[in-house]
This record gives structure tokens, sequence and C-alpha cells, in this order.
């Protein structure tokens, strides 16, 4: 049993939770953004065999990409060119599906729905902007909060993977609690009715408002049309599609 995928994880989430929000954010943190599209190019030609194998297919030879105008010349992919062709291992780093700990699936909108693996650390760069839209919109980090996962579960990505975001806020520190009724609108409000008297007191006992429950409370609480995930700190509001 090798130990890289346990150091990648511990490096990822040990900076992601040491790291204050306007650092993970800040501009000056980053590269720019050709520096990094054209080192994130050559990674990828490097470490996938699917893209190195797609690139030799149409003629293109990595070291020939030197600058930003040169993605032009780049071939486009597909799912019929590209992602159908291989194994689902060979589309991974280095050939290897055990890189990754997780397999979701698209919503197929544009036809037959497609398997995509990832791994933890994959996660962390949205669970940053998650963190941005709890902190700042929200105040998250100083209410006690319940968050409802209403997206749908199983294979399908949007639930699995913001119900992981919630999760990695929960660890770095904000008082944030999760529960995952899915799509299923009667769990969703009895997860609500059940649970939300236990967040009344936000800001850490001193929020103001009361969470409605009870026989009022699905009025009070309204349908919740198209809304992925609902945060309740005495109040319910809806937030994603």
């Amino acid at each position: 049993m090798g130990h890289e995928k346990r150091d990648r994880l511990l490096n990822g989430l040990q900076a992601f939770i040491d790291t204050p929000l306007e650092r993970l954010l800040a501009l000056d943190n980053r590269p720019a953004p050709a520096e990094y599209a054209l080192a994130l190019f050559h990674d990828v030609a490097r470490t996938v065999p699917a893209y190195r194998a797609f690139l030799e297919e149409n003629g293109v030879a990595p070291e020939s990409i030197r600058c930003a105008e040169d993605f032009a010349t780049l071939p486009l992919t597909s799912k019929e060119n590209y992602l159908a062709k291989h194994l689902l291992a060979a589309l991974c780093r280095y050939g290897r599906l055990d890189t990754c700990d997780m397999i979701a699936v698209s919503s197929g909108s544009t036809g037959t729905p497609a398997f995509w693996p990832r791994f933890v650390t994959d996660e962390l760069a949205i669970a940053a902007r998650f963190e941005q839209v709890f902190h700042d919109s929200f105040r998250a980090d100083s209410r006690l909060t319940l968050a409802v996962v209403c997206f749908a579960l199983g294979t399908w990505v949007g639930g699995m993977y913001t119900a992981a975001c919630c999760r990695h806020l929960a660890a770095k520190g904000y008082p944030l609690t999760l529960v995952t009724p899915g799509n299923n609108k009667d769990e969703i409000f009895r997860a609500i009715e059940a649970l939300g008297p236990n967040f009344r007191a936000g800001r850490r006992g001193l929020q103001r408002g009361m969470a409605r429950v009870g026989p009022r409370a699905r009025r009070s609480i309204g349908p919740l049309p198209g809304c992925g995930l609902a945060l309740w700190h005495g109040g319910c509001r809806g937030l994603g599609k």
C-alpha cells in the first residue's frame, strides 16, 4: 500500500483548513492564468495516457505549446473522440484509477452520461467557493447553521459534491451541520421541522430570530422550487439549482 494518496490528502486538507478565506481567494497567491493553463496542459500531457495518445493521434507535440496563443492549435476533445475511446484508468493521471477515490456521473444532458473520477483534493478549490458564499452571504462562520442538501444523491455529481464541500467547511471550523435528504420533498420538510429547533441560536447563542417549526412550518418554509441546498439558522434560505 503506497502513501502517495494519504500524503496528498493530508497536505491538501491541511492547506485548506489552515488558510483563511481571504488568502485562498487572493489573486496575488495565484500564477497568471496563462502560466497556470500552460503548466496544467504540460502536466496532463505528461501524466494522462489518454490525452497523450490523443495529442499524438492529432499530430500535436506537447513541447510545441509554449504560450496562450498556441492553445488555438489544440484539437477539441469530445465524448466521441476522447472519453468513449479510452478505458477509465487511461483518463486518469499515470493511467491509474486508484489515484482517485470517487466516481460521479454527469447529467447526460448532451447524450449518454459520462463517468468522472476524482480525489478528495479535487474538491477543495470548489469548497473555497462554497466558503466564500457561506461566509459572505450567510455569515455561516459565526452562526449555527444546518445545511440541507436537496440535490439528487446517488451517482449524480451535484448532491454528493455539495455534501463533500459542506463537510470540508465543517472540518475547517464552521459551526455547520449537514443533512442529506436529497430531492425527496417530504424528507426535506421532515429534516427541517425536526432539526430546525436545534439551530435557533446562531451566532453561537446570539442569533436573532427563532426557527418556525410545527404545523405551520411547511407554509412558512415554502416549496423551495429548484433548490439544491437549503440553509437553516433561524429561517430557511434556498441556494443553488
